[in-house]
């Protein structure tokens, strides 16, 4: 029984030291895993904080990355808006000058010389346009700026514009526009047209034989807060792009086809303008067969207004009555394109080479249109209409017309947003010139000055009194070639202009009054185009009164001055030799 009991206590024992020797292992592993454990923690915590830093200095930088980027950019669009300046300067004249030398009498050679230099630099804008459109929606600075438009009008004016063109390569160019597209929408006009013009200019561009369709449609219904898809497909039947390059014609600066067709920037600006208006473009095209160019942009349909009166026809020389014109304009280059433009046009204007200077005249002085420069010494065009507005009623109400190298919507916004009453952009063609003129409120035409009313026929001819012909016209249009222009269209208004009298007094005896009109047209244009701005004045009277009971007086006060004026002329003429 004891060596029982013995034993029993003798395996409690080796149990006993076995359990305390595995109780001891264990908690020498767990005190290893523990500092191992707490290691790692402290490791992970390390890493932790040295993650963090990484991140704030990677966000950090970054950030400062995307501030030198976004000034990098600011300072591109800056550079390239002063170029805008600059270069379109001297395009302006290129573009103005031909464009009135093509009016004249050429032989075939000089007119394909001419009309050779209008096209390359009309090319150049359009390459300079699309630089600048590209570095200001880089830079962030486009905005999108939708208004109620009518959408038969807008496309109209797109055809209009692509027809001639379409003609003279022997392509036929078709519009369909589906009965689904509403009257009317809300779209930004400007930047819309721009995609279109671009599409329908590259769509003419490669094609040669066949012709080219604009399809408009809408699906309503398809988007949320009441607004539509305008799904516009501009098909040809040109050149094609073949599978593989589709997906580079949207990016800058990428050129599919020769590399005489342009540097590429024209669908990557359509494709981001597409996306600024949260639309898309996309192309499926074939080689040999043409290609289709869908744009699909969201727009919100408005209810049909009426759109008022029918829109006036294009003017033309005729349709401008004589107007009192001043311009701010500081470069010498610019001022005689100008005031070359405007004499084609049958005006004349009074030129300043600043701000200051123009309001010196304002202070004496009734204009019809006052056209400022936006960038001048002394006082910018700016600063003038600010000045012009702020100036007392007889001054401030003036018709004022801004004049800039810019094109951006927003730029034009921005100076009517100032006060001016319209908008000009270099290089100015005639058309826009003519059109702007003609936009002038009828009201606010200064009627003409002749010291006391129209109807006392000794205040016109005191009024048109000279010792000696008055060159300030011709100077300010030629220069110092003044004298050689006078030379030259001096005897043609000596032979046709008093000719014409004798034919307008003619007329007026039989009362043919719209002979009387037309005659009294002809010989004021003729007037104009020599500086004779009183007697200009005085056949416009007569023009634009044919009926009037006083209308004898009135044409003995045309010859009056005509007979004093002949002498002084051929006296200058004699002169010269």
């Amino acid at each position: 029984m004891e060596e029982d009991t013995k034993k029993r206590l003798e395996l409690s024992q080796a149990r006993c030291k076995r359990l305390k020797k595995a109780r001891a292992e264990a908690e020498s592993v767990l005190e290893v895993k523990s500092r191992e454990l707490f290691e790692a923690n402290q490791a992970l915590e390390s890493s932790q904080l040295k993650l963090e830093d990484d991140i704030k200095q990677a966000t950090y930088e970054l950030s400062v990355t995307n501030q030198r980027l976004q000034a990098s950019l600011n300072d591109r669009s800056a550079f390239m808006g002063q170029m805008s300046h600059e270069v379109r300067t001297p395009l302006n004249a290129i573009i103005g000058l031909s464009e009135i030398l093509l009016k004249s009498k050429l032989d075939d050679a000089q007119a394909d010389y001419l009309d050779t230099i209008n096209s390359g630099a009309r090319s150049l804008i359009v390459l300079l346009s699309d630089m600048l459109d590209i570095t200001k929606i880089e830079a962030g600075r486009v905005n999108i700026n939708p208004q109620a438009e009518d959408m038969r009008r807008i496309h109209k004016n797109i055809m209009t514009m692509f027809s001639l063109e379409a003609k003279d390569k022997g392509l036929k160019l078709d519009f369909r526009m589906d009965d689904t597209v509403p009257k009317r929408v809300s779209i930004d006009k400007g930047r819309y047209k721009q995609i279109i013009n671009n599409l329908i200019a590259n769509a003419l561009k490669n094609t040669k034989r066949g012709g080219i369709l604009v399809d408009i449609s809408y699906q309503s219904d398809v988007i949320s807060q009441g607004m539509g898809m305008l799904k516009v497909k501009v098909v040809d039947t040109g050149v094609g792009i073949p599978a593989d390059q589709i997906i580079r014609i949207f990016n800058a600066y990428e050129q599919i086809g020769r590399p005489d067709q342009g540097v590429g920037l024209g669908l990557a600006i359509c494709q981001q303008l597409s996306e600024l208006m949260m639309g898309k473009i996309t192309c499926e095209s074939k080689v040999g067969r043409g290609s289709i160019f869908e744009l699909n942009l969201p727009v919100q349909a408005l209810a049909n207004a009426d759109q008022g009166a029918v829109r006036a026809k294009s003017p033309t020389i005729a349709s401008l009555p004589t107007l009192k014109i001043l311009v701010a304009e500081d470069n010498p280059t610019n001022q005689k394109v100008i005031t070359a433009q405007l004499a084609q046009l049958g005006q004349q204007a009074e030129v300043t080479n600043n701000g200051a200077e123009a309001m010196a005249k304002l202070e004496h002085n009734d204009y019809d249109v006052v056209i400022l420069d936006i960038l001048m010494p002394v006082m910018n065009g700016e600063e003038t209409i600010k000045a012009i507005r702020a100036a007392k009623k007889a001054t401030s109400q003036h018709y004022c017309i801004a004049l800039t190298a810019s094109s951006y919507q927003d730029q034009r916004e921005r100076l009517l947003n100032l006060g001016f009453d319209a908008f000009l952009s270099k290089p100015l063609g005639l058309g826009q010139l003519a059109a702007a003129l003609n936009d002038v409120p009828r009201t606010l035409w200064v009627k003409p000055d002749f010291g006391g009313s129209f109807m006392e026929p000794t205040s016109i001819v005191e009024q048109a009194k000279f010792e000696s012909f008055d060159f300030t016209y011709l100077k300010t249009q030629f220069g110092d070639s003044h004298k050689d222009i006078f030379k030259a269209i001096a005897p043609t208004f000596l032979d046709h202009a008093y000719g014409e009298l004798e034919q307008l007094k003619e007329f007026a005896n039989s009362g043919n009054t719209d002979k009387v009109k037309g005659v009294c047209h002809s010989i004021k244009g003729a007037a104009s185009s020599i500086g004779l701005s009183h007697l200009a004045n005085a056949l416009l009277q007569i023009e634009n009164e044919p009926n009037s009971s006083n209308l004898s007086k009135h044409i003995a006060d045309v010859d009056q001055i005509m007979r004093e004026l002949k002498p002084l002329i051929q006296q200058e003429l004699d002169a010269l030799g």
